[in-house]
């Protein structure tokens, strides 16, 4: 669950930053963005407390990463694109939307009768 909470706080701040000039981004998708994060970092220590040290780890990883990346682009006054930064940020979230669905997958196999 936590999980899709951060999918959702993604994509929100994805949403409030792209209706915004570059410049005139505010603190509101960081906010939103940093909220997911603590949720999605929850759900790593939960997973990884679970026994699925793999996926924790991966979750764990990534959003550290992405935490990283952006301080890095607040600490960044010059407010230029940064195509590395972009690409290592869409790897990030890809590896955490594939474990979303992975986890979500093997959830509803347990749940379904034999």
């Amino acid at each position: 669950m936590l999980l899709f909470v951060f999918v959702g706080c993604t994509g929100a701040a994805i949403l409030i930053g792209g209706g915004r000039a570059a410049g005139e981004q505010g603190v509101a998708p960081l906010v939103v963005q940093a909220v997911g994060s603590v949720c999605a970092l929850a759900a790593a220590v939960l997973l990884w407390a679970d026994g699925a040290h793999r996926a924790g780890g991966v979750v764990g990883g990534a959003v550290v990463l992405l935490a990283v990346l952006d301080g890095f682009a607040l600490a960044d006054s010059g407010g230029g694109a940064n195509i590395g930064a972009g690409l290592l940020r869409l790897v990030c979230l890809l590896l955490i939307g594939m474990a979303t669905a992975r986890l979500a997958v093997d959830e509803a196999r347990s749940r379904r009768p034999q």
